[in-house]
């Protein structure tokens, strides 16, 4: 993936999310949350990080967790469309009682 620099925010808070996007895409959602965590203390107006923490926590099952961090990412950024779009897909599937590796095939059939 290539790196862009995002505009107000600072190069420590997207290098700590840039390492938990990858260990997200390991599927190492735990450790990965560690470090979204420590991007938004450094950057509070993070959005994508907020997004990218919701998306860990649906992936761990934690759906009422990952939909109030998709309205934070959402508070925002209001134009955040995929982060509208993902907190949907995880009420839907929180209401119909869907595990967690479902949701996964859901999510990956939607962001493709």
């Amino acid at each position: 993936m290539k790196w862009v620099y995002m505009k107000g925010i600072s190069i420590e808070a997207q290098y700590l999310y840039r390492k938990a996007l990858d260990l997200s895409k390991l599927e190492r959602y735990e450790e990965a949350l560690k470090y979204f965590r420590q991007a938004v203390v450094i950057a509070p107006r993070y959005s994508k990080a907020f997004y990218e923490m919701a998306n860990c926590q649906a992936y761990l099952g934690k759906y009422e967790d990952a939909i109030r961090l998709y309205n934070r990412a959402i508070d925002i950024d209001p134009a955040l469309a995929e982060a509208q779009i993902q907190r949907d897909v995880v009420i839907v599937i929180r209401e119909r009682n869907i595990n967690p590796q479902q949701f996964m095939e859901t999510s990956s059939l939607i962001f493709s």
